[in-house]
């Protein structure tokens, strides 16, 4: 479901063809991007890292913890905000200003990055672009695969205070089922702190991590040498695949990419 605050009040639809866009979550701004409707945006979040030219576009800060006075600074007419986005305070402030804010719900399934993107198409005045990309998306996903019986783990962060990972309602644990492959943090949903002794006992098959992540520990070989994972085989043998941040973290037009890749890396182990 969509909303829009203006001053407080819910708009049921607008078209922000002509406006001065602020795109917050990268979601949004890879499908702006895949609607050709690029021209719109005067700034984006830092999560928006896909394609490689949203980045050299103005920063606004994490979409997730947003300022007020750094959106207001690039002059927008409409925010459009993945569900997430805050600080809440800082919204209703860039909402006062007269900024249209429009919140876009996050979408964790093939399904709803469909209805995503004819909303988008629909408001951004690009209809036919949308269903374009929405028969091509459908048209490269592969076909799903049954249980392979393999084991996987999706780790956000990594720590001697413990292991975050990602259960049940988040992309990941998408993929690996369109994979067929068991997700065993899938015992809880969203990113939790897991138990590492169920992870000793489970031991996954292979771990995925999101590419920074990964290099926030000086890469591959550091990631997997952490003294928080060593009781893990796919630690020792280093059966990591590092996955685009955003492909991994946010469904995307090229969410098929994502689910190849899964696939291919469990066919080489």
């Amino acid at each position: 479901m969509k909303y829009c605050v203006v001053f407080l009040l819910l708009i049921t639809h607008v078209s922000f063809a002509q406006q001065r866009i602020v795109s917050a979550g990268g979601t949004l701004t890879e499908i702006i991007f895949a609607l050709e409707k690029q021209q719109l945006l005067v700034a984006v979040d830092q999560s928006s890292l896909y394609p490689p030219s949203a980045t050299t576009l103005a920063q606004i800060g994490y979409y997730r913890d947003l300022a007020a006075e750094g959106v207001l600074s690039t002059r927008p007419t409409t925010l459009l905000a993945l569900e997430g986005t805050g600080r809440p305070q800082a919204l209703t402030q860039i909402a006062a200003t007269g900024v249209t804010v429009v919140h876009y719900k996050k979408p964790t399934t093939v399904a709803e990055l469909l209805i995503l993107i004819n909303t988008l198409g629909d408001d951004l005045n690009a209809q036919q672009q949308a269903n374009t990309l929405i028969q091509k998306i459908k048209s490269s996903l592969p076909a799903k695969v049954s249980n392979t019986g393999a084991q996987a783990l999706f780790l956000l962060s990594s720590s001697n205070r413990g292991l975050v990972a990602a259960g049940k309602e988040t992309v990941p644990d998408m993929l690996f089922n369109y994979a067929g492959i068991t997700n065993i943090a899938a015992t809880h949903s969203g990113f939790k702190a897991l138990n590492t002794e169920q992870l000793v006992i489970q031991q996954p098959d292979f771990i995925v991590a999101p590419h920074h992540v990964v290099e926030g520990f000086g890469g591959k070989d550091a990631f997997c040498q952490q003294a928080s994972l060593q009781l893990l085989k796919a630690a020792q043998n280093c059966h990591l695949l590092v996955m685009d941040s955003l492909l991994s973290l946010g469904m995307t037009p090229r969410v098929a990419q994502g689910i190849k890749q899964i696939n291919a890396f469990n066919e080489q182990l």
